[in-house]
């Protein structure tokens, strides 16, 4: 599904004079998704996916390139190369169970690009996303030890609690 004509691309200053655009994520994101991950450090890595992980699977590809766009979304920020290639910076995805009306999130930015506002762009327009479609409430179990990301998803309204069975992680909810 092609979501550029409902979807148009938003675009942001980074600075500089420069820009970035966030858009759905394509099928043909493939090889520029592979790429931000490849740039994440180690730290980035884990503090993302919970566990160490030097490859994404590609079972995970697939499930980020083919979604429903209504259940599921995938936004990703996007600059242009010097060479005039389109290099995908950051990432930000809901999933949401079948029959259920509650969104998980996930949300990655390239270390380089780690305090531009890209991350804070991409979850704002995640959350219109999942407004625009109905759900009505967003979570993400973050690890405690990810202040950054907490300090942002609390920022932008979501309440954070402990896990009563996992001190490692906390829950950031938001009532859309």
């Amino acid at each position: 599904m092609n979501l550029s004509a409902t979807h148009p691309q938003k675009v942001y200053p980074l600075g500089d004079g420069k820009t970035y655009a966030i858009r759905p994520i394509q099928p043909n994101d493939r090889e520029r998704i592979i790429e931000l991950f490849n740039h994440l450090s180690p730290e980035s890595r884990y503090l993302r996916f919970a566990h160490a992980i030097s490859k994404l699977p590609d079972a995970f590809l697939d499930e980020i390139l083919e979604l429903d766009y209504t259940k599921e979304m995938a936004l990703v920020a996007v600059i242009q190369s010097q060479t005039g290639v389109e290099e995908i910076v950051g990432i930000s995805r809901y999933v949401t169970p079948p029959n259920e009306q509650v969104c998980e999130f996930s949300l990655s930015v390239s270390d380089s690009y780690a305090t531009h506002g890209i991350g804070t762009h991409l979850m704002l327009d995640l959350i219109a996303y999942a407004k625009e479609n109905q759900l009505q409430e967003m979570l993400g179990y973050v690890l405690s030890k990810n202040i950054k990301m907490l300090h942002l998803v609390s920022e932008l309204g979501f309440q954070i609690s402990n896990l009563d069975d996992d001190p490692d992680f906390k829950t950031a909810s938001l009532l859309l």
